[in-house]
Order: C-alpha cells, then structure tokens, then sequence
C-alpha cells in the first residue's frame, strides 16, 4: 500500500498542474489513433492499420504471471508506451482487444495485485503525455495481429 503512495505522491510531483486526468467524452470516430492489441503464452503484439505498423516481440522468460491476461494486458502497455512518442502527439488513443478482462482493468483502473504494476505504468504515462485512453473489447481479433502474436517475427519491442 505505501509503494501505491508513493507512485501516487510522484506521478502528482511530475503532473502538469490541476488537471491529473482530463474527463472527455468522446467515442470510437474521434480516436487520433487505433491500435489492436493481441497475445498468447509466446508471442504478444499490436498493429495500428492506418499507419500500415506493426510491433512484436516474445513474451517475456520470467514473468510475474504466465497467464495470457497478463500478456494481453502488457501488449496493451506496450501500445501506450508506442503512442506517447508520436510526433504529434496523440490526444485521443483507442485500443481493441480480445481481452474482457483488459477491457475491465483499463477502463476501470481497478486490477489485482501482480496487475497493478503495468496499469501502474499506463497510467503514469497517460497523465505525463496527456492521453487519453479508451480500450474496447473486439470478439475476434484482426488476422495481422493474431499473425504478429503467434507466428515467429523479427520485430522486437
């Protein structure tokens, strides 16, 4: 609990001000960008078609949780991660994945311990660059980033 304080306590120090979170409604056509996220148990990944872009990597040896809600949930952080570096800058970033329980810790920011530590990260980096984020659930995920999450890829994170 004191280690969510101090996350808290420095993500406050290093905001822009008042504002820590913006409240904006908006829906799925207003996204300056889309991403589809995807995973399995030896490959996560994710493709933003309007850029004709795709990233992969192998899941990690040694990870907290070998279950595929944790991977999923990493491809989703590894996606924010991406879209903060956008020149310019996106406002307005929306995710798709297969995951029901992505979809819920996201949009809740409300996850599990072993969890807590990549919405941690998300969150720190959708306050520092500004971002938005709306993550929603697609049943059957896009060939391209089911082909980036399960076939072997060149492409490292």
């Amino acid at each position: 609990m004191i280690r969510h304080f101090n996350w808290l306590a420095d993500t406050i120090e290093t905001s822009h001000g008042i504002r820590i979170l913006d409240a904006e409604e908006w829906d799925q056509t207003d996204a300056d960008v889309t991403i589809y996220t995807d995973a399995s148990l030896t490959g996560l990944g994710f493709v933003i078609p309007e850029r004709c872009l795709g990233f992969c990597a192998s899941t990690p040896t040694d990870p907290l949780h070998p279950t595929i809600f944790y991977f999923e949930a990493l491809a989703i952080a590894s996606a924010v991660l991406w879209a903060s570096g956008l020149t310019p800058p996106a406002r307005r970033l929306l995710i798709y994945t297969d995951s029901l329980n992505c979809v819920d810790i996201f949009n809740t920011l409300s996850a599990h311990d072993g969890y807590n530590d990549i919405l941690l990260f998300t969150v720190r980096i959708l306050i520092s660059y500004n971002i938005l984020l709306r993550v929603f659930h697609i049943p059957d995920m896009t060939t391209q980033s089911r082909t980036l999450c399960h076939d072997t890829c060149p492409i490292q994170l």
